[in-house]
C-alpha cells in the first residue's frame, strides 16, 4: 500500500458532516472507468479539502473533474438517488426525479447541508474485483464510526450492502436485521439492501422510507 492510498483507507471517510442530522453508510465509493483505478487525484482532492475525515460532495467531484452529479441538471448518480429517494420518503417532501436532482447537487452530503454519506473503506473502487486492501484500518474506522455516531446522534443511520450485516451490527447493534427499521435511543437503524443491486425498484425505497417514519413516532427502545 502506497502512500495515497494509506491516507485515504485511513482518514478518507466520506462527505458531508459529523453532526448531520441524517446519515448513510456504505461499504465503499465507487469510481468511474475514466479513472482508470487510479487514486491519485482523488488524494490529492482529499488533502486539500477533508476536515475531520470529511469533504463537501459537490467540491470534491469538482476537484476530481467529476461534473455530472452537480451540474446545472445533474445526471442522478445510482447509488444516491435511491437513498436520496428514501430521505424524500421519510420527510415527506416532493419525491420526482426532479426534486432528487436538486437535493443531489444542493445538499447531498455538502458541509452546510444534513446528511453524512459515509463509507467503511476509504480506498474507492469501480467494483469488488478491483484490488483493494479492504481490511486495512477497517476495525479503527468502525469504532470512530460508531463513536461520532453516539456523540452526534443522528435521526437515523442506514446502512446499506446486506453483505457487511456483521459490520453493521458493529456500528448499531447485535439486534439489527436486514430491511427493519428499529429505533434504539433516539436513532432509526435500517439495514437495506445495496442500491444498485439488481431487480430493486423504487418501491422498496419508499416503503423503506415510510417504515421509518412510523418507527421515528414510536418510543424508542433500550439498547441492549
Amino acid at each position: 500500500m502506497n502512500r495515497a492510498e494509506s491516507e485515504l483507507a485511513r482518514g478518507c471517510y466520506g462527505y458531508g458532516r459529523w453532526k448531520a442530522t441524517y446519515w448513510f453508510i456504505g461499504p465503499e465509493q465507487g469510481q468511474s472507468a475514466s479513472e482508470n483505478n487510479n487514486l491519485t487525484l482523488r488524494h490529492k482532492a482529499f488533502r486539500k479539502l477533508e476536515k475531520h475525515g470529511l469533504c463537501d460532495c459537490g467540491a470534491f467531484h469538482h476537484a476530481i473533474h467529476e461534473e455530472r452529479w452537480h451540474r446545472v441538471r445533474p445526471a442522478l448518480q445510482p447509488t444516491w438517488r435511491r437513498l436520496i429517494l428514501l430521505l424524500m420518503t421519510f420527510l415527506e417532501k416532493k419525491r420526482d426525479n426532479e426534486s432528487l436532482r436538486g437535493y443531489q447537487r444542493d445538499r447531498w452530503g455538502k458541509r452546510s447541508g444534513d446528511t453524512c454519506v459515509i463509507e467503511l473503506s476509504g480506498l474507492p473502487a469501480r467494483n469488488q474485483n478491483v484490488a483493494r486492501e479492504r481490511e486495512a484500518f477497517r476495525e479503527k474506522r468502525i469504532e470512530l464510526i460508531r463513536q461520532k455516531m453516539l456523540a452526534c446522534k443522528p435521526v437515523f443511520v442506514v446502512m446499506y450492502g446486506k453483505g457487511a450485516m456483521k459490520y453493521w451490527k458493529g456500528i448499531g447493534s447485535n439486534r439489527l436485521s436486514p430491511g427493519c427499521a428499529q429505533k434504539i435511543g433516539s436513532t432509526i437503524f435500517v439495514v437495506a439492501t445495496h442500491p444498485v443491486a439488481r431487480g430493486l425498484g423504487k418501491k422498496y425505497w419508499v416503503k423503506l422510507g415510510q417504515r421509518m417514519l412510523r418507527e421515528s413516532r414510536r418510543r424508542p427502545a433500550k439498547c441492549k
